[in-house]
């Protein structure tokens, strides 16, 4: 069982969830029928649900949303740096991408 505060804040971003799949419902972007910066603002909070552990099953507006921004190039390219860590994907083995990460950082550690 997930301690009170975790289950409340994981609910209320499934909520979110729920109310932003109602937009792109009939449309391909959020605000028009273009590309916009309400997309480019909203989709870095929302496809972190894998990270937040909050399940989008049945939000088929949403996922196709998150497909067509995923698909753009720019999206790809930047998505590369750095090098994403799997939790924010869903996939891989995070424990050795932490692992990696903090390799990467030991000679900024300050020894005491």
């Amino acid at each position: 069982m997930k301690p009170f505060s975790i289950k409340r804040y994981v609910d209320e971003t499934r909520r979110l969830l729920e109310v932003l799949n109602t937009r792109p419902e009939g449309r391909d972007w959020l605000a028009g029928d273009a590309y916009s910066i309400a997309d480019i603002a909203t989709y870095p909070w929302a496809r972190a649900y894998p990270w937040a552990k909050v399940s989008i099953d049945g939000l088929d507006h949403l996922k196709a949303w998150f497909d067509r921004i995923d698909a753009r190039s720019a999206v790809q390219k930047a998505l590369t740096i750095p090098k994403a860590q799997p939790a924010f994907w869903g996939d891989a083995d995070e424990s050795a991408f932490l692992k990696e990460n903090a390799a990467r950082f030991a000679a900024d550690v300050k020894k005491a």
